[in-house]
C-alpha cells in the first residue's frame, strides 16, 4: 500500500513497501513539492505494485498539511473565476458558451458565509500571503493602541553576579 512521506527541503514522496528477498525496501512512486494534484497522484498509481488507496494519500497529505488539489476542472474554474472578478473582459461570444454550459450543470446555492469570500477564490499565494500579512499588521496595531493593558515591564537581559556578591 502506497504511503506519504515528508522530505527534506518541502519535499514530498509518495512510496510504497515491497517484499524483496533480501527483506522490505520502499520504492517511491512519485515526488512533488508544494500541493498534491492529481498528476501526481495518477503517476504514482501508474507506477504502483500493489493496491493503491487515492482517499488515505489525501487524507495523509491533509494530517501533513499539504494541500490537496482535488481536481483539474476546479483548477481551471478557480482560474476562470479569479480572471473575471479581477475584471477582465472577455469575448461575449464566449460568454454566451460558458452560460449554455454552465446552465446545464448541475449548481448548489451559494451559503451565504462563503459569498463573502468569493473574491478569494482562484487568488494566488502571494495575494493571499500579503492580505494576511496586511491583516496580521493590523491586528497588532488594534492590540498595541490599547490603553491600560496588561504590559510586562521590560528587563534587559538578567544580571550577573560575581562570586562576592557584587552586580557586574
Amino acid at each position: 500500500m502506497a504511503y506519504l512521506v515528508r522530505r527534506p527541503s518541502g519535499r514530498f514522496d509518495i512510496r510504497e513497501s515491497v517484499t524483496t528477498p533480501d527483506g522490505p525496501r520502499s520504492r517511491t512512486l512519485a515526488t512533488f513539492r508544494a500541493a498534491l494534484t492529481p498528476e501526481v497522484l495518477e503517476e504514482a498509481q501508474r507506477r504502483a505494485s500493489r493496491r493503491f488507496e487515492r482517499v488515505r494519500l489525501e487524507a495523509r497529505a491533509a494530517e501533513l498539511g499539504v494541500p490537496v488539489i482535488e481536481r483539474r476542472e476546479d483548477r481551471a474554474a478557480r482560474a476562470l473565476l479569479a480572471t473575471l472578478r479581477s475584471g477582465a473582459l472577455i469575448d461575449p461570444l464566449l460568454v454566451s458558451l460558458l452560460k449554455q454550459i454552465l446552465d446545464e450543470l448541475p449548481a448548489a446555492p451559494t451559503p451565504a458565509l462563503l459569498a463573502e469570500v468569493a473574491n478569494w477564490v482562484g487568488a494566488d499565494e502571494v495575494k493571499r500571503g500579503a492580505a494576511l500579512r496586511d491583516l496580521l499588521r493590523l491586528s497588532d496595531r488594534i492590540v498595541r493602541s490599547r490603553r491600560g493593558g496588561r504590559t510586562r515591564p521590560h528587563v534587559p537581559f538578567p544580571r550577573f553576579r560575581s562570586r562576592r556578591g557584587r552586580a557586574v
